[in-house]
């Protein structure tokens, strides 16, 4: 006997699991690593990751170039198009679908518990979603549920039947949702 659980039933398995995650998935914002790129109007200091405030232009090849949008001539300090800093740097987001759960190791209710002394509760999210995003969490540098930025709390995980089934990511966040006017405030 070779395996125990035939293909069939795994491929079952499998393809239920993905139409209950895509059926009550909900869309998750990933910020990626931002790309890098070195200030073209300002010399970076590789030593210190900044810029050296020196200007590479003279003010006579800026005029020359009639692009005063990229390169602005400046005599010494602060770079006027990086700010200091030596790069310029793109965000890149991905939106997903992913199956939410708030607080997934509270048994009845993994909702925000709205109480008269505040917010309470709901630090952790556990994130389920296809597998082919797996790279996409993995080098991610935060992520956006219902509003709320969160951050990894450890690498995600591959569960389930065969060899790919669910990616499970866990997160965590310090934010607090704002409270809405229609939301119920228990009376205690």
């Amino acid at each position: 006997m070779r395996g125990k659980i035939h293909s069939k039933t795994k491929n079952r398995f499998k393809n239920t699991i993905r139409g209950v995650i895509k059926g009550f998935s909900r869309k998750v914002l990933v910020y990626k690593n931002p790309i890098k790129n070195e200030c073209k109007n300002c010399y970076f200091d590789k030593l210190t990751g900044r810029s050296t405030g020196r200007c590479r232009w003279t003010i006579e090849e800026v005029e020359a170039k009639n692009d005063s949008t990229m390169y602005k001539w400046f005599v010494k300090g602060r770079c006027p198009i990086c700010n200091g800093k030596g790069y310029l740097e793109v965000k890149r987001k991905v939106w997903t679908s992913c199956l939410v759960t708030w607080e997934p190791n509270m048994r009845f209710d993994n909702a925000i518990t709205y109480t008269p002394a505040g917010v309470e509760g709901a630090t952790l999210v556990q994130l389920k979603t296809d597998p082919k995003h797996y790279t996409l969490f993995k080098d991610c540098v935060s992520i956006v549920v219902d509003g709320l930025e969160c951050k990894l709390s450890k690498p995600p995980i591959l569960r389930g039947l065969g060899n790919q089934s669910v990616l499970l990511v866990v997160a965590f966040t310090t934010e607090k949702l704002g409270m809405d006017s229609d939301e119920i405030i228990k009376g205690y």
